[in-house]
């Protein structure tokens, strides 16, 4: 049955058939150019899109993030035609994160005037999506760091440095990222030289902090100091010698002990600031053993005679 309908329509089929093919040259040319019409037409009407955006992010220097940066995209409004150049070149947001920054999180804001866009693309950004990003960094640690003084303080011809260079805080706390502070052993001061001096100094000088990228050093100063002055020289007679306690005697039982330093210091020593101690041998009844004057800041202080023999008083 449905074949005898189908035998029954072919007259009509035939016509079609023969529309189709009638001119079909014509009508081809006729349907393109209709499709490019449309095209033409839509191209020039505008519209909104939302255009991946290429995200680059720069951390602070030796730090670097702990996941992906997220996906950004961006709607823009154009015909169809200059939209479509958006994806060919696609538009850029550049950001920055502070070297100043010690935190393991900063959050990123996002908005239109942050796309860098092609020039030739006739287009309008109209936002940024997400408005914000939060991004995640590698941690921050903190350690002491020893400093080491580069100033250079030469008395002149009459004058004399007593004692060592100090400088304080002898230690100062360096922050940053932890592949950075691991490998810092010492910390510098800026390289200065004072020329001829004669009285005692004391100077701020700043830390050589070149080179540490993102490492923060705090402080950024110490106090570098030392005590210069005219040099005086006195000898005190009869120094008593010391001795652990009243079972012990020593022979001699007072030397000389001769003091060279800062004039002002030296004059004002008596033999009552001086202090010669001896220790005896313990397990020995008599023993020679040497003498040694206990320390006075900034000043040398030498001995006579060096040794002196100690033995146990009897009873003792």
């Amino acid at each position: 049955m449905p074949l005898l309908r189908l035998v029954d329509r072919m007259p009509e089929i035939r016509k079609v058939r023969d529309w189709v093919v009638e001119n079909w040259p014509v009508k081809l040319t006729a349907l393109v150019l209709a499709t490019v019409l449309w095209a033409v037409v839509a191209a020039q009407e505008t519209t909104t899109q939302l255009v991946p955006v290429t995200l680059e992010v720069q951390p602070p220097e030796g730090r670097g993030f702990t996941s992906e940066l997220p996906q950004v995209q961006a709607r823009y409004a154009g015909t169809l035609r200059e939209l479509i150049k958006l994806y060919e070149s696609p538009p850029t947001i550049r950001k920055s994160i502070p070297d100043t920054i010690t935190g393991t999180s900063y959050t990123v804001e996002l908005g239109p005037g942050d796309l860098e866009t092609i020039e030739n693309a006739n287009v309008v950004a109209q936002e940024v999506q997400p408005h914000e990003i939060t991004i995640t960094l590698d941690d921050v640690v903190q350690r002491s760091i020893r400093v080491v003084s580069r100033v250079r303080i030469v008395p002149d011809s009459a004058h004399a440095r007593f004692g060592d260079i100090i400088v304080l805080p002898s230690t100062v706390t360096a922050r940053g990222p932890e592949a950075l502070v691991g490998e810092i052993r010492s910390i510098s001061t800026i390289t200065l030289d004072t020329g001829k001096v004669r009285s005692p100094l004391t100077l701020t000088v700043p830390l050589d902090t070149s080179g540490l990228g993102a490492v923060r050093v705090e402080p950024a100063s110490v106090q570098v100091s030392a005590e210069i002055g005219l040099v005086g020289e006195q000898v005190i007679m009869g120094v008593a010698v010391s001795l652990p306690g009243p079972e012990w005697e020593s022979s001699p039982s007072a030397v000389i002990v001769t003091v060279r330093g800062p004039s002002g210091r030296v004059i004002n020593l008596t033999r009552d600031s001086v202090r010669v101690v001896a220790r005896p041998n313990e397990t020995a009844a008599e023993s020679r053993v040497p003498l040694r004057v206990m320390p006075l800041p900034g000043i040398t202080a030498r001995v006579r005679p060096d040794s002196a023999t100690v033995r146990r008083r009897a009873g003792g």
